[in-house]
């Protein structure tokens, strides 16, 4: 059964935590991915922008968030990830970029960003793998998601997607499985089995699947949940992240592809229940869980790109999920990130924004 809940407020709900706002950046056109890394080896957390619409990739050095240029020259780049090697105490960066939705246009160069010294750094392009679009560390390797088929074309965008790692320092494409079929929007990594080694979740047409890769070097793709049960293309789920109220572990999802919907599944009896929880969002694209209220239950946060531009969050009270908003028309939400940014112990967010270009970090005030 689905029930659709997004009140605003709850008497019974305990007073959430305020934010307040730090603009970083306004020039980021075409906003679409932050990533939080100790940029300089200062014990303080730095933000990486990345902005599709732009020629370079940044960071900005906590607590001023002066500007530093990573790379230039790139075309439309897609996505970040930071790459911890032992060699080097400033973060090796893998770079997705030369991206188009349609996998015939798009290079999909794969580069290795590495510090030289200072500001200057050295770019080694590593493999082009046509929509190479989500790039996530897991165990110590790098996986790339493609967002398609080689071959797919829209709107059904037919075809088994190739999921592929590469070994640091070796920098070779291995396949992980090319048995999502249409649109893989979404990687998530995460230590699924509580064992100390992370797993992967997918989010695609098909659904949320957990894949897991075995002793002996292979991988199992199990799925969890079919999603949004609207018809191809409309089916399936955008984004997935893993959250808990308590010891108790929850499933969130944005479905269908870039959707309006915000669904929550809970385990029972070994099937994932769906719940939507709202259904107001225009062009879905970001979603995180954190503990931001400090009392043991995430929180979600979900934003979107389209008319009216949001980010919101959901808060659990024990029977149901409450939404409020962080920003409303001030940040069209493409990409979010949760961490402590100014070492108070306190979750913050920041977020980046596509049709309103900017970068804002939201600081965690507490109740």
């Amino acid at each position: 059964m689905i029930r659709l809940s997004f009140l605003l407020t709850i008497p019974l709900l305990a007073q959430p935590v305020k934010f307040r706002e730090h603009l970083v950046a306004s020039d980021q056109r075409g906003g679409y991915q932050v990533v939080v890394a100790d940029m300089n080896h200062d014990g303080k957390p730095d933000i990486i922008a990345l902005a599709s619409g732009l020629r370079e990739l940044a960071w900005y050095e906590n607590p001023g968030w002066q500007k530093h240029v990573i790379v230039e020259g790139i075309r439309q780049p897609i996505n970040v990830a930071v790459v911890k090697l032992d060699t080097n105490r400033v973060p090796v960066l893998a770079l997705a970029h030369e991206f188009s939705p349609q996998a015939k246009r798009s290079i999909g160069t794969v580069s290795i960003l590495e510090n030289e010294s200072g500001d200057t750094w050295k770019r080694t392009d590593i493999d082009k793998l046509p929509s190479s679009h989500r790039l996530r560390m897991m165990n110590g390797l790098l996986v790339n998601a493609p967002l398609t088929n080689e071959n797919a074309e829209a709107p059904d965008y037919r075809g088994g997607t190739p999921l592929v790692f590469y070994k640091p320092g070796e920098w070779k494409r291995s396949l992980i499985t090319r048995d999502d079929d249409g649109v893989v929007h979404c990687i998530y990594p995460f230590d699924w089995d509580g064992d100390g080694t992370q797993q992967l979740l997918t989010a695609s047409f098909q659904g949320v699947f957990l894949i897991k890769q075995t002793k002996d070097g292979q991988f199992t793709r199990t799925k969890l949940t079919g999603g949004s049960p609207e018809a191809w293309p409309k089916s399936g789920a955008s984004d997935v992240a893993v959250g808990h109220l308590g010891k108790k572990r929850f499933l969130a999802t944005i479905e269908p592809w870039h959707g309006n919907e915000v669904a929550v599944y809970t385990e029972q009896k070994g099937e994932w229940q769906r719940e939507m929880i709202d259904s107001s969002l225009v062009d879905g694209h970001t979603l995180l869980t954190g503990d931001l209220d400090g009392n043991g239950n995430d929180v979600i946060l979900a934003g979107y790109r389209g008319k009216g531009a949001s980010v919101n969050l959901y808060r659990f009270d024990g029977k149901t999920w409450t939404k409020s908003l962080l920003d409303e028309g001030g940040m069209a939400g493409a990409g979010c990130a949760i961490a402590d940014l100014n070492g108070d112990k306190k979750l913050d967010i920041v977020c980046i924004g596509t049709s309103t270009a900017n970068v804002k970090w939201y600081e965690n005030l507490g109740k």
